[in-house]
């Protein structure tokens, strides 16, 4: 059953009409086929994938053949950066006719690998890179951590998917050879992974892996079972485990209980995000196969994207709330105010709304299911805005009046091509070949609680698409 607040213009006239006829039943009047859940515009799933891939046709560089980290106002950025790799990586491996596009990829990446070298030394970390004349050089000495997790992850799944290959031997030896950069980040983080280090004096950023919803999940979930432990820095073959479990731990898993902004009848309970960012709890699911999501997190995902719709339709916007392009930057503290853990002084800002975090979302949903056509549907509400289409894909994001940033991003752009992707079940199949603990085993740890009890989903169905005239108007 729809939730009352929801009801489509359709339903009204439906209900409306049953009430007045009295003695005619609704079959009589022809109302007797199922209502629509909704009557704007739903994406074709297909077509929204296909359209996106647009990007490659200008994103990717002629001579290094790395990914453009972006297009600003039609032109590449000329960097690239380790999660346009890593997207760009996970789609070449789905093709896997495409082979010799991975290997030249992982030829460059093998090349970008710096260690050793005073007075900057990368540990076999990838920096931003900077794209000129042919070559891929770092263009800073800082370099983010969980965003190299993030590209092992998809290193692995190019192993396994051309496994006893000189490409898959290309894949390990990156592997092996990043191996040492985050064991000694993990000895020297107190038991967890920094977001940060900086190649110029390996120094630390304050802020670790020590909250689930912090950044890429799964990815770090991948490090913490393959690379860590069994080294000079760290013996214990199981410290990787541990560090898991301990960022996994309930104590720093926070968890909000809020109501529902569009009538305050219905109280969530969330779990909580560094900033409360859509792509926190969502671009992760990009690295699992669905079946991998253990009860309580499949529960504490679906009451956040309830969330996150909720707000969309008290606002009257057609995206959620997530890390996205503004103003000439990249804002990536920009999420739901509500589902941020404040508790760990994180800044957090409601500017922009877009919808990569979206389409990941419908990964958690059957495909004739009613929540993945709701989904679909805010999807297409987003494309009804003026401009919010290039000729290479659906921009990255557009404020809370409707003025659309004209920038794309691969993390954004590559992310939304990968809905159907077989790189999680590579993955897990890649740790199980190498004796480590698979994904759905690590993602087995996860036990969201509220008050000692394994977190519920909200019983009530995804708040719907608004109506594309009432986009942006005050209350």
């Amino acid at each position: 059953m729809q939730p009352k607040s929801h009801l489509s213009r359709r339903d009204f006239l439906k209900l409306t009409a049953c009430g007045s006829a009295l003695a005619v039943g609704c079959s009589d009047l022809g109302l007797d086929e199922p209502a629509p859940l909704f009557d704007g515009p739903e994406i074709n799933e297909d077509e929204f994938v296909s359209f996106n891939r647009r990007y490659y046709n200008q994103g990717i560089d002629p001579a290094t053949k790395l990914p453009f980290s972006a297009i600003k106002n039609g032109s590449p950025s000329g960097e690239t950066d380790p999660l346009a790799i890593a997207y760009r990586l996970q789609y070449l491996v789905d093709e896997p006719l495409r082979v010799d596009e991975v290997d030249a990829l992982l030829t460059r990446l093998l090349a970008a690998q710096i260690s050793d070298r005073p007075p900057r030394n990368y540990r076999n970390m990838i920096p931003r890179l900077q794209l000129e004349n042919g070559t891929a050089a770092p263009a800073t000495t800082r370099y983010s951590i969980v965003e190299n997790a993030v590209l092992a992850a998809r290193v692995a799944m190019a192993a396994q998917r051309f496994n006893g290959t000189p490409t898959a031997d290309k894949a390990l030896t990156f592997l092996e050879k990043q191996k040492t950069g985050y064991n000694q980040a993990l000895a020297q983080g107190q038991g967890f992974l920094p977001f940060e280090a900086d190649a110029s004096v390996f120094g630390l950023s304050p802020t670790y892996m020590d909250l689930l919803f912090g950044g890429y999940y799964a990815s770090v979930a991948f490090v913490l079972s393959y690379i860590i432990g069994g080294t000079s820095q760290i013996p214990d073959a199981n410290a990787g485990r541990t560090s898991w479990h301990s960022m996994i731990a309930e104590q720093r898993n926070y968890m909000g209980k809020h109501q529902a902004s569009t009538t305050g009848v219905h109280t969530i309970q969330t779990p909580l995000a560094k900033n409360g960012s859509a792509f926190q709890f969502f671009h992760a699911l990009l690295t699992l196969e669905r079946e991998a999501i253990p009860p309580s997190l499949y529960n504490g995902l679906y009451n956040a994207l309830y969330s996150f719709l909720d707000a969309s339709v008290f606002d009257r916007v057609p995206g959620i709330y997530s890390a996205g392009p503004y103003k000439g930057g990249f804002l990536r503290d920009n999420g739901l105010a509500r589902l941020s853990a404040r508790q760990r002084l994180q800044s957090t800002q409601e500017t922009v709304v877009n919808i990569d975090a979206l389409a990941i979302a419908l990964k958690l949903f059957d495909e004739n299911s009613d929540e993945r056509k709701t989904v679909r549907g805010w999807i297409g509400l987003f494309a009804t805005v003026a401009e919010a289409t290039g000729a290479l894909g659906y921009y990255g994001a557009m404020d809370r009046d409707g003025n659309v940033t004209r920038d794309l991003y691969l993390r954004q752009n590559g992310a939304m091509i990968l809905l159907k992707s077989d790189g999680p079940a590579l993955l897990d199949s890649f740790l199980k070949a190498q004796g480590k603990p698979g994904m759905r085993e690590m993602m087995s740890d996860v036990k969201l609680e509220w008050e000692g009890a394994s977190l519920n989903r909200i019983d009530d169905t995804l708040p719907l698409p608004i109506r594309a005239e009432r986009l942006f108007t005050s209350r």
